[in-house]
């Protein structure tokens, strides 16, 4: 069978193949799982995204040019045409609490991360100043503004975003509280082998442990001994693409 190529529509990082957004993360963690060879292309804002999709979001995975969009349907479609190593579990009970796992990663954890770097001020100067100071003017300008009201507005709408920051920083413990204890009872979060729920939940925790745009939160995270041993196991089969 000849391999499709396969190319990353994805929002940049602080270095070279790197990303700062959580989805995109987790589809690059997904390819190199796999060990798929891909081609990235990074783009600046939902006006070159729309390109790609309609919707102006990111991930986009193009599959010999065809796009697919979501990063769990970008993760269902590899499992489909490249079923090993899977990234599914094989017990139902397994595979449905790894749905469960993902499921809250991308639509619960997410929006944490994004409350702490764009609804708290001193960390939207860092994502600023250390994020976008490359860009030409006035694209340096502009595209931060954008950013910010466009994802506090989808924040908003979550929920996360009309809560305080004690209450986002207390719940988010309790989030990594929660994994801790997920993970007191094996060594991935559903089931004997890594899954779509390690890669989904480590995608976001990978981007709050950038010390250089949230390091309160980097220094929380860095203090649980169990979440920091679990995402050195991932990222031996699948390294990490934050920064």
């Amino acid at each position: 069978m000849v391999t499709p190529r396969l190319t990353l529509v994805q929002y940049p990082g602080l270095r070279r193949g790197a990303t700062l957004s959580p989805p995109c993360a987790k589809v690059h963690m997904a390819l190199r799982f796999k060990k798929l060879d891909y081609d990235v292309i990074d783009l600046q804002g939902p006006w070159q995204v729309r390109r790609y999709n309609r919707r102006g979001r990111v991930p986009v995975l193009l599959v010999d040019g065809v796009p697919i969009v979501d990063s769990t349907d970008i993760l269902t479609e590899l499992e489909r045409r490249f079923a090993d190593p899977p990234l599914t579990p094989r017990l139902p009970r397994d595979a449905m609490w790894c749905k469960i796992v993902e499921d809250w990663a991308d639509e619960v954890l997410y929006f944490y991360s994004v409350y702490l770097r764009w609804c708290v001020p001193e960390n939207v100067e860092r994502m600023r100043r250390v994020a976008f100071s490359g860009l030409p003017v006035p694209a340096r300008w502009i595209v931060p503004r954008l950013a910010v009201r466009e994802v506090r507005r989808r924040a908003r709408g979550q929920g996360v975003g009309v809560k305080d920051r004690a209450t986002v920083e207390r719940e988010l413990d309790e989030c990594l509280a929660t994994i801790e204890l997920m993970l007191s009872t094996g060594p991935w979060l559903a089931g004997p082998d890594p899954s779509r729920a390690d890669l989904a939940v480590c995608a976001v925790l990978d981007q709050l442990r950038i010390e250089r745009l949230t390091p309160g939160v980097a220094r929380t995270i860095e203090s649980r001994a169990g979440i920091c041993a679990w995402t050195e196991r991932l990222h031996a089969r699948a390294a990490s693409a934050a920064g």
